[in-house]
C-alpha cells in the first residue's frame, strides 16, 4: 500500500489560512484580507517551457533541481530558470504541472530507493523515501531534506575571509542570517552583499532568514518552517500558502534587491550548478518576454 504525505493547507498541523489564523499578532490589514489559495489535487507531467510557455519540442535541454527535472525550449529560458527556479516551479505548481521526479536515494538515509512506495508532497515536488521514518522527517521539514537533495548546506566557514564561522558574530543581511569568522567581516559583507551572496549560491551555501521569522511580516516570530521560498542562496519563511503566492505575484516588491543580484550575478561564469543537460535550443537568440 502506497503511503504518502500530502504538506497542504488542509493537512499540515502549522499554518492555517490567513483569514483565521488564531495568532495574537498582527499581520496588517492586507494579511486578513488576503483570499483562500486552491490547490491543484492532481499533476500532470511538463509539456511546456515553464519560461516561454511553448510547447517541448523535444527534451534534449533540461536542469535538474531539488531531486526533480525541468526541460526548456532554448538556452535563453535555461538561463532564466536557474537565476530563480523557485519562481518558475511554483508558476507550474500553480498551472497543476509537476516536474520529472529523477531521484535514486532517500535524501534522510542516503540508501537506494528499493520502490517508490513512501514519498511527501511538497507543492508539486515529490520526495520519495526509503521508510516511514525517513517519510516522518522529510514532512516535518521538507526545506532541510530538499537541500539535501540539491546538495546544498548551512553555511560552515565566512565568506570573506574562509576561516570557521562563529554563532556569536553573525548579522542579517537582506534578512538572512549571515556568520562569519570575526566582527571585522561585516563591514565588507554590507559594502557588497550581492559579492557575497554569489560565493555563497557558487559553493551551495543555505543562509536562512532567522526560525520564525516571515518576509511578508517581519516583525512575526511564529512562521515555522513550512513554507518557504529559496532565492539563490537566501531562503525566506512564511506562514501560509496564502503568503507565499502573494510573494510569488511580486517577487521584487519583498526583495527589491532581486534584479540587482540576478544583474551581478550574470557578471561571473557558471550559474548555480544544477545539472544541466547538454542539446540544442532549436530557437536562436529570440527573447520570450519574462
Amino acid at each position: 500500500m502506497i503511503q504518502t504525505t500530502i504538506l497542504s493547507l488542509a493537512l499540515l498541523a502549522a499554518p492555517a489560512p490567513l483569514q483565521n489564523d488564531g495568532h495574537d499578532h498582527d499581520h496588517g490589514a492586507a494579511a486578513k484580507a488576503a483570499p483562500a489559495v486552491q490547490q491543484p489535487t492532481e499533476f500532470a507531467p511538463q509539456t511546456t517551457c515553464p519560461v516561454s510557455g511553448e510547447e517541448l519540442e523535444d527534451r534534449d535541454l533540461w536542469v535538474d533541481y531539488q531531486g526533480h527535472r525541468v526541460y526548456l525550449c532554448c538556452k535563453k529560458c535555461n538561463k532564466k530558470f536557474k537565476a530563480f527556479p523557485d519562481r518558475y516551479l511554483f508558476e507550474m505548481y500553480q498551472q497543476g504541472v509537476a516536474p520529472e521526479n529523477v531521484q535514486k536515494t532517500c535524501p534522510v538515509s542516503g540508501d537506494d530507493l528499493e520502490d517508490r512506495d513512501n514519498f511527501v508532497q511538497y507543492l508539486n515536488l515529490r520526495v520519495y523515501t526509503c521508510c516511514k521514518k525517513c517519510k516522518r522527517k522529510v514532512a516535518k521539514d521538507p526545506a532541510t531534506w530538499l537541500d539535501e537533495l540539491e546538495g546544498r548546506r548551512p553555511q560552515e566557514k565566512c565568506a570573506v575571509r574562509g576561516g570557521k564561522v562563529k554563532d556569536e558574530d553573525s548579522f542579517l543581511v537582506e534578512g538572512v542570517r549571515v556568520r562569519q569568522c570575526c566582527a571585522g567581516c561585516e563591514k565588507k559583507w554590507r559594502a557588497d552583499p550581492a559579492k557575497y551572496f554569489h560565493e555563497m549560491e557558487e559553493q551551495k551555501v543555505v543562509l536562512e532568514a532567522d526560525p520564525g521569522t516571515c518576509l511578508l511580516h517581519p516583525g512575526a516570530t511564529d512562521a515555522g518552517r513550512n513554507w518557504f521560498v529559496t532565492v539563490g542562496p537566501r531562503r525566506y519563511w512564511f506562514h501560509s500558502l496564502e503568503e507565499l503566492t502573494r510573494f510569488f505575484a511580486d517577487p521584487t516588491k519583498y526583495l527589491p534587491d532581486l534584479a540587482a543580484n540576478a544583474g551581478r550575478a550574470k557578471e561571473h561564469a557558471g550559474g548555480h550548478g544544477e545539472s544541466e543537460g547538454a542539446g540544442h535550443d532549436g530557437h536562436g537568440d529570440h527573447d520570450h518576454g519574462r
